[in-house]
């Protein structure tokens, strides 16, 4: 009898550590003993990194603070926080980021919004989603259509646009795609974004031979974007 008390014991005690071990984020984790990529190796940024495993080669799984959603991160993306923030007494959350490749000299830029429990998006007298897009292009000044794409738990209005530009001796290509997402099951919730990639050449042509590969990222980055219901975060907990 003691015999089998003592390895029931010893069971729940190597359970009990398998499950801590499950809930160490990276946020709590030496940085030495984290990827030496700069998603890890930037504090502010590893706070919102969900685990050391990557998703998909280049790409983590980061978690909002609100814990509001889910996405993949870029290994070379550092969140910035004089442009991020979290307002509307909690509800509403920025979250801004930078990855660049010093390789090829290009840039992405992300902002992700999420929205909770605002009565703009419930009201009656607005129409949607055409409110929240007119929001998107007055904060970013895209101009053309957006397109639609219903998948089993959201729906996502996209668009995108080229933009060239002459800046301090170089040729700067970029390329803008912004968006709004929707939830299929809840009408009090709700992200919109935007996505800019800039490429740095001496000309036009060195950028368009490595913007294919950058578009491609920020398309999985979008499509990854999953809302995290209220119940399944306090299940978590």
């Amino acid at each position: 009898m003691k015999k089998m008390l003592a390895f029931i014991g010893l069971f729940f005690l190597l359970l009990g550590g398998c499950q801590m071990k499950q809930d160490v984020r990276p946020k709590d984790i030496d940085p030495e003993d984290l990827p030496d990529v700069p998603a890890f190796q930037d504090e502010a940024t590893r706070e919102f990194l969900v685990s050391t495993e990557e998703v998909e080669p280049g790409f983590y799984l980061m978690e909002s603070r609100l814990e509001g959603y889910q996405m993949l991160f870029p290994a070379g993306g550092r969140y910035l926080q004089d442009i991020s923030s979290i307002s509307n007494q909690g509800n509403v959350e920025t979250v801004t980021f930078e990855d660049f490749d010093e390789e090829i000299s290009a840039k992405i830029r992300g902002q992700i919004r999420y929205h909770r429990n605002q009565s703009y998006l419930a009201n009656p007298n607005l129409t949607y989603p055409d409110f929240m897009l007119d929001d998107v292009r007055a904060r970013t000044g895209y101009e053309g259509a957006f397109e639609q794409e219903k998948m089993e738990d959201k729906v996502v209005y996209f668009g995108s646009q080229p933009l060239t530009f002459q800046e301090e001796g170089y040729v700067s290509e970029a390329y803008i795609h912004v968006g709004y997402i929707e939830p299929r099951t809840d009408q009090y919730l709700a992200i919109d974004y935007s996505f800019s990639l800039f490429c740095y050449r001496e000309n036009a042509e060195g950028c368009s031979q490595n913007i294919a590969d950058k578009e491609e990222q920020i398309s999985k980055m979008i499509d990854s974007i999953t809302f995290i219901y209220q119940e399944e975060a306090d299940s978590d907990e």
